[in-house]
Parts: C-alpha cells; sequence; structure tokens
C-alpha cells in the first residue's frame, strides 16, 4: 500500500467517525430522551428474559403470561419502595435543608470565632509581624462579612408596586408553574415506559427474530457480542457502584448513630446525610470529604471538639475501608486513567446534561473494550505491538 493509499484510508476512517461522533452526540442531547421510555423497555425485557425462560419451562405457563406477570410483580416492588422509602427520605432532606440554613444564619458569628482563633495562635510571632498578618486577617475577614450582608441585603429586596409585595406570590407561583410545565411529560413518559415494558418483555422473542432475520449471520454474531460485552460492563460498574454506596450509607450511620450515642452529636437527619454522602463518594474529586470534612472544620471551630474529631475518624476509615474495597471490585479497574474517567464525566454534564455525566463515562469504557477485542480498530496498545514484533522476530529465527 502506498502513501497515497494509506492516507485516503485514514481520511475514510476520520470521517467516519467523525459522522459517528456527531450523530451519538445529537443522539444524547436531542433524542435519548424522546426514545428513553423504550430503551427503559427493552433493558427490563432483557434482564427479565433469563428468569422468565427458567419459569415458563417449569410451569409450561406461556412467556407471554410470565412476562406480564413479572413486569407487573416489579413495578408494585418499585412504587412500594418509592412510597415508602421515598417518604422518609422526603422528610429527612426536607429537613436537613431548613436545619442548613438555620445554622447559616449562624455563619458570620462562626466566621468571627476562626479570626479570633487564628489571631490567638498566633500571638507567638514578633509583634510587628504579628499585628501585620493580624491585620491583614482582620481586614480579609471584614470583605468577607461586608459580601455576606450585601448577598443577605440582595435577597431580601422586595418586588413591590404601589406598596403591593409582588415577591409574595411571584416566587412560589413561578416555581410553581416551573414544575407544573414538566409533569404531563414525566407522567406521559412514565405511562408509555410501562405500556413498553409489558409489550417487548412478551414479545421479546418475536422482536428479536424480526432482527434476525433482516440482519447477516455474520453481523448477528457481532451484535450478541456487544450485547453481552455491553450487559457485562453496566452490570459490574453498577454492581460497583452500588456496593460502595451501600458500605459507605452503612459507615456514616453506624459513625453518627455511635457518635450520637455517646454524646457528642446532637442532631438528626442522620439518614438524609448519609444517603446524601454516599451518593457524593461515587463522584470522582468530591467524595465523603466534601460532607464530612468541612462539617468537621466547622465543628472544631464552633468549641464541638468530640463532634469534630468523630468525623474526621468516620472519614479515615471511609477512606481506608474504600481503598480496600475499591481494587476487589472489577469494574473500577477498567483500565482507564481516572482523568480520562473525570473529563467523561465533566464533558458529558457540561454538553449532555445529567445524562451525560453517566453515558460518556460508559461510552469511553465501550469503545476501550471493544477495541481491545477487536470489534473496532481506533488504536493498537502497545503490548500488542510488541507482541507481533516478538511474533515476526520468533518466525524469522525459525527461518534462519
Amino acid at each position: 500500500m502506498n502513501i497515497v493509499e494509506k492516507r485516503r484510508e485514514m481520511l475514510i476512517n476520520i470521517t467516519f467517525f467523525a459522522v459517528v461522533t456527531v450523530l451519538y452526540a445529537l443522539f444524547l442531547k436531542y433524542a435519548f430522551w424522546i426514545v428513553a421510555p423504550f430503551i427503559i423497555a427493552f433493558v427490563v425485557a432483557l434482564i427479565l428474559q433469563k428468569p422468565i425462560r427458567l419459569i415458563s419451562k417449569k410451569t409450561k405457563i406461556k412467556r407471554s403470561i410470565v412476562g406480564a406477570v413479572s413486569v407487573f410483580l416489579i413495578l408494585t416492588a418499585i412504587v412500594t419502595v418509592i412510597v415508602l422509602v421515598g417518604y422518609r427520605l422526603v422528610s429527612e432532606f426536607r429537613g436537613l435543608g431548613s436545619y442548613i440554613v438555620d445554622k447559616l444564619h449562624d455563619l458570620p458569628e462562626l466566621i468571627r470565632s476562626v479570626e479570633g482563633w487564628i489571631i490567638s495562635h498566633i500571638a507567638f510571632l514578633p509583634d510587628s509581624i504579628e499585628k501585620s498578618l493580624a491585620d491583614t486577617i482582620s481586614g480579609f475577614i471584614s470583605n468577607v462579612l461586608l459580601y455576606l450582608e450585601q448577598g443577605e441585603s440582595a435577597a431580601g429586596m422586595d418586588l413591590s408596586t404601589e406598596g403591593f409585595d409582588l415577591s409574595l406570590i411571584t416566587t412560589p407561583l413561578g416555581g410553581l408553574i416551573s414544575t407544573a410545565k414538566h409533569i404531563p411529560a414525566v407522567l406521559a413518559a412514565a405511562l408509555i415506559s410501562i405500556i413498553a415494558c409489558f409489550f417487548v418483555t412478551c414479545d421479546y422473542d418475536s422482536l428479536t427474530n424480526l432482527i434476525k432475520n433482516n440482519i447477516s449471520e455474520e453481523h448477528e454474531a457481532l451484535i450478541i457480542k456487544v450485547k453481552r460485552l455491553f450487559g457485562d460492563i453496566i452490570g459490574k460498574m453498577v454492581k460497583s457502584y452500588a456496593t460502595i454506596i451501600f458500605v459507605t450509607f452503612c459507615e456514616i450511620t453506624i459513625g453518627l448513630n455511635i457518635l450520637k450515642l455517646i454524646g457528642v452529636y446532637n442532631g438528626g437527619y442522620i439518614i438524609a446525610i448519609s444517603v446524601g454522602t454516599a451518593i457524593l463518594d461515587i463522584l470522582p474529586v468530591f467524595g465523603t470529604g466534601t460532607v464530612l470534612i468541612p462539617w468537621a472544620v466547622v465543628s472544631l471551630f464552633s468549641g464541638n471538639i468530640g463532634l469534630g474529631i468523630g468525623l474526621i475518624v468516620i472519614y479515615g476509615l471511609i477512606t481506608v475501608i474504600r481503598q480496600i474495597l475499591e481494587p476487589r471490585l472489577v469494574a473500577m479497574n477498567v483500565g482507564l486513567p481516572p482523568i480520562v474517567t473525570l473529563a467523561g464525566m465533566y464533558l458529558g454534564l457540561q454538553l449532555f446534561g445529567m445524562i451525560g455525566l453517566f453515558a460518556l463515562p460508559i461510552t469511553f469504557v465501550m469503545l476501550k473494550v471493544l477495541n481491545e477485542e477487536g470489534i473496532i480498530h481506533l488504536w493498537t496498545a502497545r503490548s500488542k505491538i510488541n507482541g507481533e514484533n516478538d511474533k515476526k522476530a520468533a518466525e524469522k529465527a525459525d527461518g534462519k
């Protein structure tokens, strides 16, 4: 192959992958939520196929009937969990939000106490240095407090006209209208998802046979292999994230209850704090330290030394257990550098919203696995190149 043909092939490949990338981006940006009910239906049907086949084989009942009953039972279980657990979580988070807002009113006092603590601990410095540093700290704290006061004043401004305070109705009414606009679409999507789950689960074999009859055997084998790889990756990632969330939730719940039992933590909302912190723990950069470290620092500066130390101990235990647990989770060892995962999550969030936060990292993992399996050819691994070179060298040596 001469250099012109190589360049032509390279340009064709670049154009092909560029077109595929643009189409995929347009799908995530504009079409994903439109077809999401049917994607959910196919995923549910795919997950239920093995148990449906097994039950149908054992009981001699038609698969369509078993599928319909299975979907009904799953939906019932989901609704039950949402009603029972969701109500408790909503109540906890609502109370926690009110508690945080109340505590923010004490923020200036806390900042002043931090200022006093710092100034008292630099008394060992020479007088001139101590005075200069204390003036700098006091000036900085004053600017911060002034900024906070201005922010509160701006937030408290009234939208009044001729003595009538419009802010009393505009803010809640605007939020109510904004929320109400999305309710019909959400309800319609949920209804379509439920109906599609029943139809796809009951007619899964017919749909798959229809696809198989319209593609070649080679493409059928390729689709089956990609489906298997995708299912393995998603299954491992879901299992890994669920394990991390559950373990972190248990650690924080047990830790806070112990602190409450010994009398250093007098607050509530343990379930809400544990759930929120556990969810943050699966996000790169954030982690449990996003909640526990600032909370511990505030507790130490406000004089609650026991709570501050207890929170630091909880954070240390969570970090140690995470370092032991994480390498054992297969899905966490997909071979992607952390910076690539972080970049994928950030770019996905910026470009496609919440769906991109998860879709883009999963896409990167899929591309890596498909490339390693030889289904696509985006790059050649160094180990593979070295292996081919060693093989050629061995063949040359055998020829001699």
